[in-house]
């Protein structure tokens, strides 16, 4: 068993043994991690509490049906105390539909498209390859969208989890890119594919979409709609080393306030094949 998730087993049992057995939810902070990981020898810390697949949950966790969710930081006498996470009884994490449509496109990559293999790579390349039109606008060949790059930003989302309203601090929303035309806005999370792993943690579509649905309902946003697409890239062996599958999936939230309210709009492969 690995140390990350030695870790996460003595974080469910300290927080049962504090609060008592079968709470719909057990609340810790940083501090904590940090303390129980020191005897372990897990020096990332700040890693421990990072779960984007339910892969990496631990035995503990699955035992108790348990997920992470973070919970964000509050301010005492204008100071941020720790950030905050929860275990919660509730299913965090979302599977990939199957792929609804399967197209293949002529790929003549430019000199930057396979310089690394970066999650902003993936993105770029979704761009510059025409993906994003065909996924979003594909009845409209006039759609100019802006596009905006990655960025980090922190707000209070106060939203539910499985119908829990949990105190929620200021937390952080991580954005890939965000593309707008005619104030339809389109959060992107770009992912290189690992084996074994058929999910995502919803947090990483819900929190961006969040953002901008509080900056709209709130603060006077002029958004008409609020979408995300979650993009995997694999690479295919062949004979051409450039060859890879680009799996689209596009979601929307029916509830905004609802963190588990995801629902798929469409999917689709972009086989890009490389004739040379």
């Amino acid at each position: 068993m690995s140390k990350k998730s030695r870790l996460l087993d003595e974080l469910v049992d300290f927080c049962i043994n504090k609060n008592g057995e079968n709470q719909d939810y057990y609340i810790f902070d940083n501090d904590l991690v940090k303390q129980l990981s020191i005897p372990l020898g897990f020096r990332n810390h700040n890693d421990a509490t990072h779960i984007d697949s339910k892969a990496v949950c631990s035995p503990r966790m699955i035992e108790e049906g348990f997920s992470v969710v973070h919970l964000g930081a509050t301010y005492s006498d204008g100071k941020r105390d720790t950030a905050r996470h929860a275990f919660v009884r509730t299913d965090v994490f979302h599977e990939f539909e199957e792929i609804e449509k399967v197209t293949t496109i002529s790929y003549r990559p430019g000199p930057l498209d396979e310089l690394n293999t970066s999650e902003s790579n993936i993105l770029s390349l979704v761009y510059n390859q025409g993906i994003i039109h065909r996924v979003l606008y594909p009845y409209d060949l006039r759609a100019n969208p802006s596009i905006y790059m990655a960025h980090r930003t922190r707000f209070q989302p106060n939203h539910k989890i499985g119908g829990n309203s949990l105190p929620t601090g200021e937390t952080q929303a991580e954005v890939d890119m965000t593309i707008e035309y005619n104030g339809h806005v389109t959060v992107f999370e770009g992912k290189n594919w690992r084996a074994s792993r058929n999910d995502f943690a919803i947090y990483q579509l819900y929190m961006p979409f969040r953002y901008y649905y509080l900056k709209t309902r709130d603060k006077g946003l002029e958004l008409t709609d609020i979408d995300c697409c979650y993009v995997v890239r694999k690479k295919v062996k062949s004979k051409n080393s450039h060859d890879s599958d680009l799996e689209v999936y596009r979601y929307t939230f029916d509830d905004p306030d609802e963190l588990t309210s995801i629902r798929l709009i469409s999917s689709e492969r972009f086989e890009l094949r490389s004739n040379s």
